[in-house]
This record gives C-alpha cells, sequence and structure tokens, in this order.
C-alpha cells in the first residue's frame, strides 16, 4: 500500500531590524526575508511533524 507522507519543519533564526515601531519591524523584516536578504539556516530547527495518510488512488486522465 502507498502512503502520502508530509514532513513539516519549523525553523527559527534572530534578527536585527532598526524601526520606529513594532509594526515597522515586522514590515522591514518581511521585505528583508522576501528579498533574500534575511536567509533562515537549517540548523536552527525547532519543531518537526510527519503526517501519513493513505496515497490518494488516482487513476491516468483519459486520452482523447
Amino acid at each position: 500500500m502507498q502512503y502520502t507522507v508530509i514532513i513539516e519543519e519549523t525553523v527559527s533564526e534572530e534578527f536585527t531590524v532598526n524601526a520606529g515601531s513594532i509594526e515597522e519591524a515586522e514590515t522591514t523584516a518581511r521585505t528583508l526575508y522576501r528579498s533574500g536578504e534575511f536567509v533562515l539556516d537549517p540548523g536552527n530547527l525547532e519543531e518537526v511533524r510527519f503526517l501519513v495518510s493513505p496515497a490518494a488512488n488516482r487513476e491516468p486522465p483519459e486520452s482523447d
């Protein structure tokens, strides 16, 4: 029997930003993260979850 396994990891990293408010700090951090300037190292693993379910029994699409 085949199973679908989803592995979900949560990693964390601390970064420092200069900002005038908490909201501005979050906006700055999001911008830097999306631009690739803030990169999380895989070494700071916080949590791993494994989700297992029977694989969907998929039929190949019919050809016309």
